[in-house]
């Protein structure tokens, strides 16, 4: 069960991603020389196990009763290790500097929509005059409270515990919002589209905002890729004749659940951790521009993607990337173009959207063949959905 890069010959491995390791933060980071010797001394209770590193061993220390670490700061309650992967991503913090850097005013007076954000602080250390940051559990509005105390600003940015769609010009002292801010992030967020959610806040938020505010991100855009898994692919593949043992019963009764809705929904996956290479060119399909409010009526979108590249379609892979500016965009699903064999960097603290291809997913079924993935992707405004089709096809369009 030791992972694929602790053996001799990974290679010659079976995939075993359904046994995972497991993995223990330090209680802080030790400075370590080649040779040096150390002692890793185990702990625990009646509930837990933990882990600490000591310079000399136990035994010559004495009998020591450690106490266990609880978290007292809460953040750990409230963020889960790929959003700190986010939170201290200095490239990506980067870049929101910049943006606002382009967008903030003197006299600008500033609203932050996103769960547990930091950027209130960007907006209030690059000159912003006002700054008001919404949250909308209790937690999440103590954890931000300690945090602008710790760094002196308890009494420079308005925290303001409500559900943003429910404020009132009272809570903005009157104030129209000049610049509305988002990551954006929500806790709630599952698939790439749900921070959407934003939109809809921008939308009901239409009355607070002052004559030419900004709305940043000022757009964003659904992207997609079609990709072979070296791997991912078997959760979804039919097992047949399994040890000698015939499981075709169980893979009628798991296609036929699929089939009843699933099938044709996209689910969320870590891509980082599953390597791909894409069969095609990422393609824009949808845009939502946060300037304008959310519209009436569904979007719609239909096309097709060309595949430039052999090998067998599992699936297309979805993300969201949003237009910080005109000039900079954060991207949730690939960092950087596919490399010559298209092998996929993907954003290691965001999860994408997989949508599968069933028909490519039986080991037995013959590779080779489609030449384009011809799809229709739809928003739905009502509901904030994104519904989707995906088809294998031997006659690209030429148009894609």
């Amino acid at each position: 069960m030791a992972p694929f890069w602790a053996h001799t010959d990974p290679q010659e491995l079976q995939w075993r991603d359904h046994w995972m390791q497991c993995v223990y933060f330090l209680p802080q980071e030790e400075p370590v020389l080649q040779g040096s010797a150390l002692c890793l001394v185990a702990h625990h209770d009646d509930y837990c196990v933990w882990y600490s590193l000591q310079r000399t061993s136990p035994e010559k220390n004495g009998r020591v009763h450690p106490v266990r670490p609880v978290c007292d700061c809460q953040a750990h309650l409230l963020w889960n290790r790929p959003r700190f992967g986010e939170i201290n991503d200095q490239d990506r913090t980067d870049q929101y500097v910049q943006a606002l850097r382009t967008v903030l005013k003197p006299d600008s007076v500033c609203l932050c929509v996103s769960d547990g954000s930091l950027l209130s602080m960007l907006a209030h250390h690059l000159g912003a005059e006002q700054v008001f940051t919404v949250e909308s559990s209790a937690a999440s509005h103590r954890l931000m409270k300690k945090i602008f105390k710790a760094n002196h600003l308890e009494d420079k940015i308005n925290v303001i515990e409500k559900r943003p769609e429910l404020l009132t010009s009272a809570d903005l002292g009157g104030k129209k919002v000049s610049v509305l801010l988002g990551e954006p992030f929500f806790t709630t967020s599952l698939l790439p589209w749900h921070n959407l959610y934003f939109w809809y806040v921008r939308t009901s938020m239409d009355q607070h905002l002052g004559p030419g505010a900004v709305v940043m991100p000022q757009a964003a855009s659904l992207h997609a890729v079609v990709v072979e898994f070296r791997d991912l692919w078997r959760i979804r593949s039919p097992c047949g004749d399994c040890e000698g043992f015939d499981v075709h019963i169980m893979d009628d009764m798991i296609k036929r659940a699929l089939d009843f809705r699933e099938s044709k929904e996209a689910e969320p996956h870590p891509l980082w951790e599953y390597p791909c290479h894409s069969l095609s060119e990422p393609q824009q399909i949808l845009t939502f521009d946060f300037r304008q409010p959310v519209p009436l009526q569904p979007v719609r979108a239909e096309g097709s993607i060309k595949l430039r590249r052999p090998g067998r379609s599992h699936g297309a892979v979805l993300w969201m990337e949003y237009h910080l500016t005109p000039d900079s965009t954060v991207s949730t699903g690939l960092l950087k173009p596919a490399e010559d064999k298209g092998d996929c960097c993907w954003n290691p603290h965001c999860k994408q959207a997989v949508y599968f291809f069933s028909t490519t997913l039986d080991p037995r079924a013959p590779s080779g063949g489609p030449q384009a993935v011809s799809y229709v992707v739809e928003f739905h405004p009502d509901t904030g959905d994104v519904t989707m089709d995906f088809t294998l096809s031997d006659t690209p369009d030429d148009g894609h």
